[in-house]
């Protein structure tokens, strides 16, 4: 979280794409703001062409990201949390945008690019989500009425005989999704119903009992035949299936792309602003740096100017620590930092930093600093887990001498270097309280010995020796 210049909180996320990065929050007043640009941009506003349509591209991912985003937060195997799916949905996407406005510059393009700023979803062969399922063969997507079928074959039209069409669980799901030319993304999630018994006979009349279903929009759900027909007029021409399978408490899933729309007929130019363009009044007049292409009036830009330098970030913390330590990271003002303490380099794909944390082991903490689309050096300290001084032992003492005797015998006790012996003959368990072992001990009748010994304060384990007079 950062402040905004009205003392509001603006929240964001951030990152990196190629050479355009993106920013999509809102600022202190709950305005929602979009921020696309390439690394070169030096003024406020594109420069060319071609960073204006990267703006424009981002922008579009973007307003699809929000839409979709109940969908793609989860969808792609491998991935730990929201923001590393939607990071995914933003990268595979990215490049296919790219690549159907170099094959289609001039109309029928799959995607529609958003203006900047432009709300709504647009109409494109969107990856939705990736995995290592794979959709049953028992289902079958016509994008063409937006409709799924779940072919029963000859299984019969019980819970138990869907369950067995699809191969799936009452936990797993389908789940249809699409967009409307007029209306944005739709999505239903389907799963068989749990409360049903397997035993329940899907009729015409109840088919749509026999499943669970949520998202925002009700489908339309059939018996033809042997067939179960499920159906979302809204996003016909332009949809797909995501299946969930879930493996050992968690879920996999398919690769979804949504179908190419009907008809397409998008041009990749429309969405760009008319600003002017040329050496005299190019953009918002700002200056030019880091480009060297010809401008409409045959001009050229000049060569790159000096590269942006940010510091590399702080890390603070006390090292070596017995039990735990807090570590803090720092860096210029404007920047983002990013950090990881598995021994990794970080990137932007990294944590993000946004407060101090605790270590309570050992730990490498390397950190970048990232402000205006520039990352820094990569800083990293150790810090050290001291761990606690073994305590001190003494040994037990060493009892001698003869066990079986007759008149008397001689006991001796020897212990550690420095160590005082303390011992008894009655049988009690010695203490410091008890006799201190100075000279031999002469024996006449049977007893145990018991001793002790004890040094800087730590006493030992008892030693014990027993000793037996033997009649004549």
């Amino acid at each position: 979280m950062a402040k905004s210049k009205s003392g509001g909180t603006r929240s964001y996320i951030r990152g990196r794409i190629g050479s355009d990065v993106y920013t999509i929050g809102k600022d202190g007043k709950g305005n929602k703001q979009q921020v696309v640009r390439s690394l070169a941009e030096t003024v406020a506003n594109p420069r060319t062409v071609a960073q204006m349509r990267g703006r424009m591209i981002m922008s579009t991912i973007l307003q699809a990201r929000s839409g979709l985003k109940v969908i793609i937060d989860h969808s792609f195997d491998g991935l730990s949390g929201a923001l590393a799916n939607l990071s995914e949905f933003s990268s595979r996407n990215y490049a296919l945008i790219k690549a159907d406005i170099a094959a289609n510059p001039s109309t029928g393009n799959v995607f529609g690019l958003n203006k900047f700023n432009e709300k709504g979803i647009k109409q494109g062969a969107w990856i939705v989500s990736a995995g290592e399922a794979v959709l049953p063969s028992a289902v079958s997507l016509t994008a063409e009425s937006g409709k799924m079928v779940i072919a029963l074959g000859a299984n019969p039209a019980t819970i138990a005989g869907l369950k067995a069409a699809l191969d799936m669980t009452s936990e797993e799901y389908l789940t249809m999704v699409g967009i409307s030319a007029a209306d944005g993304a739709f999505y239903s999630r389907v799963r068989i119903n749990p409360s049903q018994a397997d035993s329940f006979a899907i009729t015409s009349a109840n088919v749509a009992d026999a499943f669970a279903i949520e998202g925002n929009v009700v489908p339309t759900i059939v018996l033809n035949g042997t067939n179960i027909e499920i159906t979302i007029s809204d996003i016909a021409g332009n949809c797909g299936i995501i299946i969930s399978r879930k493996v050992d408490g968690g879920f996999i899933h398919n690769l979804c792309q949504l179908s190419e729309p009907a008809n397409p007929v998008w041009n990749s130019d429309n969405a760009l602003p008319t600003y002017p363009v040329g050496a005299s009044a190019f953009l918002n007049g700002g200056d030019i740096f880091g480009m060297n292409e010809t401008q409409g009036d045959g001009s050229v830009e000049p060569g790159p100017g000096p590269t942006p330098q940010v510091a590399a970030p702080t890390i603070s913390g006390t090292t070596p620590f017995e039990t735990s330590t807090i570590a803090s990271i720092s860096a210029e003002s404007g920047a983002d930092i990013y950090y990881t303490i598995d021994g990794s380099t970080p990137t932007t794909e990294s944590t993000m930093y946004t407060e101090a944390f605790s270590l309570n082991a050992t730990t490498t903490v390397k950190a970048i600093a990232v402000k205006s689309g520039v990352s820094s050096e990569v800083s990293a300290k150790t810090f050290t887990k001291e761990e606690p001084a073994p305590e001190p032992t003494v040994n037990a003492p060493l009892i001698e001498g003869a066990t079986e005797f007759i008149g008397s015998t001689e006991c001796t006790i020897s212990a550690d270097d420095g160590a005082t012996i303390y011992y008894t003959t009655n049988g009690n368990t010695p203490t410091t309280s008890s006799t201190v072992y100075s000279n031999p001990i002469t024996i006449r009748d049977s007893c145990v010995v018991k001793a002790i010994a004890v040094k800087n304060g730590v006493t030992s384990e008892v030693a014990e020796l027993e000793f037996v007079e033997q009649q004549d």
